[in-house]
């Protein structure tokens, strides 16, 4: 597919021009822009193009937006070396800065303002390693193949001696050679063979807004998909698609979280899930917690199907390479109430797992007391989850038992679950997709639904979602396994224990990050919690936004 070109707005070459504006000349514009005019003494090249021959001080990668800028990254021809090295954005709101990297070149001036990045090393280096490190500043998730190296379409490979070969070819003009790194010529496909795939670094639910300002916008199905595009329908009640929607277009609003309605419901895609059931789109749009829940489900499935990690498990099987998938799981479900062992069990079973590489495994810690082996074994074939039981003495502490369970655990990343709540079926997967759209070292959920149980009552509580904070449930908060043990592990005392690790993670320079609120249940009764604040601190007026008699989820919970 060639790039697409257009002519850059005037505002654009002003802020090349002030990029450029006392840096060293002459400079060397990557693009496929076409500018109305250049400053002095710089030359404009097509992205993909080799660098041409001369001296260059100064090297300029003008893209339309972010989106733009991480994909002419993957697609620039030889860059060379300069002194400095400038990022220009013709559609963005945000001044990009980079990074601190210890690997990465010294830097003796950087100057950052909103459309353009200007840095200055300390002496001449590689611009294209500086390139890639402000384009994976410039978005919140992860970057990088993932094991995965794809060529530009219509590009060949025909030299054997390159060090990194890719794995795939698309629609080359002649048949690969075989590779002497790699023993094998790379895997030859279609461009039709390449799955619909949308930079969910870029495209996420980070920032949606649950109130609107205006309500349902009709777009052109043609509409490019854009950043700013996104930020514009973060108000909005809704979007409506007619026929013909460019796939492209649905699946990035779908994962930025803008709930979608198509004029023709029979063009949806078999990934798209309806607003539930019995109730129309229109309806779920014009009730704030249904037009929540459509959003929900419209990004996970978009996520799971259209994401850069959905297209590589995609690809890789036909390429015979491994690529990067999820993370492996480790629930840690601490409990020392035999009581309530079968409620946890069923939370933990009833897990859905979809998402490639997500194999989860369930360390039950038992505080105090031997889980029936019967009821643990009927569980753990039910789910099909392999199950380690731990136990540990009343006089160990919470702290310490959470340690021998993540002992125990083997499991990339480690979720804690508490054993009197509630969860939906899609946590693991939503706090996953989380995990890898937000960068952050902590995802979880807020404590937004409450059972009381002692006043028979739910009530839903103020506060933000999909945003990074300080603060998540502790009973559903997922984080590296490794990095668990590198910040010292929980700590071995009764009470706060979460919000301990939380604090580690933030003092080490960490993020935490909240995912929605609509899986999740905190169930608050009279005694058995290390942390209970009594029934007051929830019925706060001021923290309060609904409240219903007994027990009242969200139906994202799915528990009828």
């Amino acid at each position: 597919m060639a790039p697409e070109v257009g002519v850059a707005d005037a505002h654009v070459g002003d802020r090349l021009a002030r990029a450029i504006d006392g840096a060293l000349l002459p400079a060397l514009v990557r693009s496929d822009l076409v500018l109305a005019s250049v400053p002095p003494d710089t030359t404009v090249v097509a992205v993909a193009d080799d660098k041409p021959e001369g001296h260059f001080r100064t090297v300029v990668l003008l893209a339309r937006d972010t989106d733009d800028l991480r994909t002419q990254v993957r697609r620039l021809g030889a860059t060379g070396w300069a002194r400095v090295v400038c990022v220009v954005l013709a559609d963005t709101d945000r001044a990009l800065t980079l990074r601190p990297d210890p690997s990465g070149p010294a830097l003796v001036d950087v100057e950052a303002q909103v459309g353009w990045t200007r840095l200055e090393l300390a002496e001449r280096g590689e611009v294209l390693p500086v390139l890639r490190a402000l384009a994976r500043a410039a978005a919140t998730g992860a970057y990088g193949h993932g094991g995965l190296r794809v060529a530009r379409v219509g590009e060949g490979f025909s030299d054997p001696a390159t060090k990194h070969p890719p794995d795939l070819v698309v629609d080359p003009p002649v048949p690969p050679v075989v590779s002497e790194s790699t023993g094998r010529a790379p895997v030859t496909v279609t461009a039709t063979d390449l799955p619909e795939v949308v930079d969910d670094a870029v495209y996420n639910p980070v920032g949606f807004r649950r109130e609107w300002t205006r309500g349902v916008v009709d777009l052109d199905p043609h509409t490019r998909l854009s950043p700013s595009l996104v930020r514009d329908l973060r108000g909005a009640q809704g979007v409506r698609l007619a026929p013909g929607a460019d796939r492209r277009l649905l699946a990035g609003l779908a994962m930025s979280g803008v709930p979608l309605l198509l004029a023709d419901p029979a063009e949806a895609p078999d990934w798209l899930p309806a607003a539930g059931d019995e109730v129309s789109p229109d309806d779920a749009l014009g009730d704030p917690l249904r037009r929540e829940e459509l959003s929900v489900r419209q990004r996970r499935a978009a996520l799971a199907h259209h994401s850069v990690l959905a297209a590589r498990a995609t690809l890789a099987p036909t390429a015979r390479v491994r690529a990067a998938t999820h993370p492996s799981v480790s629930v840690l479900l601490p409990t020392r109430r035999p009581d309530l062992l079968a409620h946890a069990l069923v939370q933990v079973t009833r897990q859905r797992r979809t998402l490639p590489g997500a194999e989860v495994e369930l360390v039950l810690a038992a505080h105090g007391f031997t889980p029936d082996p019967d009821l643990v074994d009927a569980a753990s074939e039910l789910g099909g989850l392999p199950t380690t039981i731990v136990t540990a003495t009343t006089d160990t502490s919470f702290g310490a038992l959470l340690r021998l369970a993540t002992d125990a655990a083997s499991g990339d990343v480690v979720l804690k679950m508490d054993d009197d709540d509630w969860y939906g079926p899609d946590v693991v997967t939503d706090l996953l997709l989380a995990r890898r759209y937000s960068g952050a070292e902590v995802v979880g959920m807020p404590a937004e639904w409450v059972y009381l149980e002692q006043a028979d009552t739910t009530v839903r509580r103020r506060g933000p979602s999909e945003n990074h904070g300080t603060v998540v449930a502790g009973g559903a908060m997922m984080l590296d396994r490794t990095l668990l043990r590198e910040l010292g592990g929980w700590r071995p005392a009764p009470r706060f224990v979460d919000a301990h690790v939380l604090d580690q993670v933030l003092r080490a320079g960490g993020s935490v990050y909240r995912t929605h609120g609509l899986g999740y249940v905190l169930r608050r009764s009279a005694t058995g919690h290390t942390w209970d604040p009594g029934l007051d601190y929830f019925l706060r007026p001021d923290s309060v936004v609904a409240r219903w008699d007994g027990l009242r989820p969200s139906a994202l919970l799915e528990l009828t």
